[in-house]
């Protein structure tokens, strides 16, 4: 031991007597315990970063009645912390098997049981003890250890502003990283309660689960002392701390906070979080029929973070995306509102209540997800409209994972928590939210709520499995809802359905009418839901609803009664989404649709666009079809839920055309059709409408032309909007700070004109974190060998310069489609990389790489290439493996779309 960590110690203890605690306050977690069992049997731990559930299990069986005394001392100008945590808790009966806290890369000064000092194994992941050392019952293990702060984001993270100096920290856990901040037994289903200390500079705020008792100070420190919280799981206690600015709101029956760095608050719109808020908690009370059950409510705005909130208990912490410095779009305010609903129902689902292991994280996601768009519309300004948005982009991105080679069953065994991570999803996230709305409809809401309601309370403070929380809704529609929970839950897949239906041609009364159910031959399960059939009829050009009809399929074939019906023009079979399900349009329909898509309501306008998008991506209709329905019908459209819906298929739009023409050059006609769409849509919208910056929005991605990229320019130096290209003025529109970030990372694409001058300009005029990143972005994306050899050096470095957050960045603009060239020199390199890569970063790492990185190129040599590549490293990890298969399966989906163009 050298001796910076032996005075770290030193300190350490000192505060600890300082604190001088007469006796430890324990929370009784007796009824929360699992029973006194005997653990004879020696289980050997994997010296490996993830936890195994089998060895979890048989841990949970050894500790209990656990309680945590954390210490911590900050400091701004270090790049570690000390700390110290004294565990209390019983050990089972004769018990052979070695004790192991786990710890992930830190440095360990000190070990005490019971009064004594005692050896110890580390293992770089855990500390592993000797059985022999404990006795049956209680005992009191105090570690003292020093850690680095993190700098991806996960554990006790670390953030100094380059233009203050201002260092802010925060704790992010989920699912297995709260032992990178203390020792602990980091499980979800080992519940305790936690004590804290922190000493910290005198300007710092300190937040944790609960509001602090205490604070001493001490010479330029303050010592902050918070109270024992209730039992809760490791992975949502929190400790924040910096010199953040903070807003108060006590106008509600819960006291809430908000944090912000002081960099950022000037952006902050602290009445629309403490509205959004107040919201929330009143329909969350109501609905779960139980109040906030956890004192205070406080809510941190962070950088770097990994996602795009997280629920630590009573001191959420949410990205910095959720501010804006320019005025936000409805779209913008609306996910907004979504994010901070979502954070607040795992108070109650998921904090409250808790998984027993990690298969259970899709419900814990999923409820909150749909409790969030729930509370949007029966709660909030919003109302049904939420619904479009999810339609449009949870459901669809499930839609598209459902549909892909690694799809997988809602529920599925977790057998570490590497899989854990894996497992954060669009499955997880988009199905699982998508399949319990359906369920609500299916059991009755008023009956889903009961069910909800009566698992919370039944299960306070506890661990549960998905029987629990089925058997709850079960009981309450007396209903079995075991056929239900194997078909939908259980079985991958996405079905899809067609109406099928005849009239009588001489009275005009429909004869019959079924729907009509496929699965994919590779999952061949058929599902039984409740969804709404809505009849249309064209009435002198007009196209008229006449019908609405609840009913319920299964099987092949569900033959509908309709007798009295008059013969409709159209019936679709998903009307207001009630259903997770794909849906086909017959030829008779989908012309109707061609024809009159704006004559429907805005919700049915939203799901027929992506009707004609599917048969786009299911290759039964070109790409350049679906563009020029897009030029005849969009102009028309004013409603944002539409227009947001249509642009978000332009972008892929955009990205299949630069594919599928590379490298030949071809398709050059669509792609400026394209640009000519969005351009001319973005000039016609409303004057400072939502619908005009979601156009330029989608102008400044698809843009490339000469012209184009002169109209970018001149936004870009003419700040009063006045000598627009063409004499055209974009009226009402405000070019804010993201945005012009937006435009140089398209100039800098296309290394158009002196846009080097214009970037070094504004990096002067914006050192915020953002601009510091963007201007990162901006060097990557250039298509020059210089800047590209360096950034391929840095992606591919075992050791990284930049901190994980500008490197996400800098890899989704490292090789776009519109450098076919460059893309086909750095790819190969890049595959050869990909074992080293897998072993020198994390999950974290990696999710970015793929999510960044485009490998595939939409040619058959291409294709043979990924098809090698997947099969060559069919070792990597699970992360790994499944991206390659995906880029595998998109790629010959490409080349199946050009075949049609």
């Amino acid at each position: 031991m050298n001796n910076r960590w032996t005075s770290g110690y030193q300190r350490t203890s000192t505060l600890v007597g300082v604190i001088l605690f007469a006796a430890f306050f324990t929370v009784s977690c007796n009824q929360f315990s699992k029973s006194a069992v005997v653990i004879a049997k020696p289980v050997e731990r994997a010296k490996q970063v993830w936890l195994e559930q089998d060895y979890a299990a048989l841990r949970a069986k050894q500790i209990t009645k656990v309680d945590y005394e954390l210490t911590f001392e900050l400091d701004e100008t270090k790049t570690h912390f000390n700390g110290q945590v004294v565990i209390h808790f019983d050990l089972a009966k004769a018990n052979q098997a070695p004790i192991t806290v786990d710890f992930d890369s830190g440095e360990i000064l000190a070990v005490r049981l019971n009064g004594k000092a005692i050896p110890w194994q580390y293992e770089k992941w855990f500390i592993r003890f000797a059985p022999e050392l404990f006795s049956a019952g209680k005992n009191h293990l105090e570690i003292s250890y020093s850690r680095p702060y993190a700098t991806a984001g996960d554990g006790l993270h670390r953030f100094k502003d380059l233009t203050t100096g201002n260092v802010y920290l925060y704790s992010n856990f989920e699912p297995y990283n709260a032992n990178k901040m203390f020792p602990h037994f980091d499980q979800p289903d080992i519940k305790a309660s936690y004590r804290l200390n922190v000493l910290a500079p005198e300007s710092w705020q300190v937040i944790s689960a609960l509001r602090e008792s205490k604070i001493t100070p001490k010479e330029k420190q303050n010592l902050w002392q918070f109270p024992a919280t209730a039992p809760i799981s490791s992975y949502i206690f929190p400790l924040h701390a910096g010199p953040y600015q903070v807003w108060e709101d006590n106008s509600g029956s819960v006291p809430l906070r908000l944090f912000a760095r002081q960099e950022l608050k000037q952006y902050v719109d602290a009445q629309e979080w403490f509205l959004f808020t107040q919201q929330s908690f009143k329909f969350f009370n109501q609905y779960f029929d139980q109040a906030y059950p956890f004192v205070k409510y406080d809510q941190l705005i962070v950088p770097d973070f990994n996602s795009g909130a997280m629920e630590n208990l009573g001191a959420v912490t949410f990205n910095e995306i959720y501010v804006s410095r320019g005025i936000k779009t409805q779209v913008e305010r609306i996910r907004h509102s979504n994010v901070i609903a979502h954070e607040m129902a795992h108070m109650w689902f998921g904090n409250l209540v808790t998984m027993d292991w990690w298969n259970g994280l899709w419900l814990n996601e999923s409820f909150a997800t749909y409790m969030a768009f729930l509370q949007q519309a029966k709660a909030s300004e919003f109302g049904d409209t939420v619904w479009d948005i999810f339609y449009a982009g949870y459901k669809q991105a499930a839609y598209t994972m459902d549909q892909q080679v690694i799809t997988h069953p809602i529920e599925l065994p977790v057998n570490n928590t590497a899989e854990a991570f894996t497992n954060f999803d669009s499955i997880t996230y988009g199905k699982g939210a998508s399949v319990l709305k359906q369920l609500a409809q299916f059991v009755g809401e008023e009956n889903f709520r009961k069910g909800v309601a009566s698992y919370l309370k039944k299960h306070a403070y506890k661990n549960t499995q998905l029987d629990d929380f089925i058997g709850e809704i079960a009981q309450v529609a007396e209903m079995d809802l075991s056929h239900w929970t194997e078909t939908w839950l259980n079985q991958a897949g996405l079905n899809t359905i067609q109406v099928d239906y005849r009239c009588d041609a001489s009275n005009r009364q429909m004869t019959s009418l079924s729907i009509q159910q496929t699965a994919p031959a590779t999952i061949p399960v058929l599902r039984q839901q409740r969804v709404q059939l809505s009849f249309y009829k064209m009435r002198a050009g007009k196209l008229q609803q006449e019908k609405i009809l609840p009913v319920t399929y299964e099987g092949a074939k569900t033959d509908i009664d309709v007798k009295n019906f008059a013969c409709p023009d159209m019936v679709y079979p998903n009307a207001g989404d009630w259903g997770y399900v794909k849906v086909a349009l017959d030829k008779k329909s989908l012309q109707l649709v061609r024809e009159h898509i704006n004559q429907f309501d805005v919700s049915l306008r939203v799901m027929l666009w992506q009707s004609l998008w599917d048969d786009v991506v299911d290759t039964r209709t070109p790409l350049s079809d679906y563009l020029r329905l897009v030029e005849r019908h969009l102009p028309q459209e004013l409603r944002y839920e539409a227009v947001s819906a249509v642009t978000a298929k332009l972008k892929l739009t955009n990205d299949y055309l630069q594919l599928m023409s590379s490298p030949d050059k071809s398709l050059i006609a669509e792609r400026g059709l394209l640009e000519k769409i969005t351009f001319q849509q973005m000039l016609a919208a409303p004057a400072g409408s939502d619908v005009q910056k979601l156009w330029f929005d989608i102008f400044a991605y698809t843009g490339y032309s000469p012209n184009a990229l002169t109209f970018m320019r001149t936004l870009l130096i003419d700040t009063d909007n006045k000598k627009l290209a063409g004499n055209k003025k974009l009226a009402g529109f405000v070019l804010d700070q993201d945005r012009r970030w937006v435009l140089l990372l398209r100039l800098n694409q296309f290394q158009y004109k002196d846009y080097l001058a214009l970037t070094a300009q504004e990096q002067k005029k914006d050192t915020s974190d953002p601009g510091v990143n963007m201007a990162l972005a901006c060097e990557a994306i250039r298509p020059d060998s210089i800047s590209k050899e360096k950034w391929f050096a840095q992606i591919t470095a075992k050791e990284q310069t930049y901190k994980l957050a500008s490197m996400r960045i800098v890899m989704a603009n490292f090789l776009p489609f519109s450098q076919p060239e460059l893309r086909a020199h750095f790819i190969p390199k890049l595959l050869v990389a990909l074992p080293d890569l897998s072993k020198q970063h994390d999950e974290r790492f990696m999710h970015g790489f793929f999510r960044g990185i485009t490998l595939r190129a939409c040619t058959p040599a291409s294709l043979l290439q990924m098809q090698q590549t997947r099969d060559q490293y069919g070792e990597l990890n699970n992360l790994e493996s499944r991206m390659l298969k995906v880029e595998v399966q998109e790629d010959q989906r490409c080349l199946d779309m050009k075949k049609l163009m």
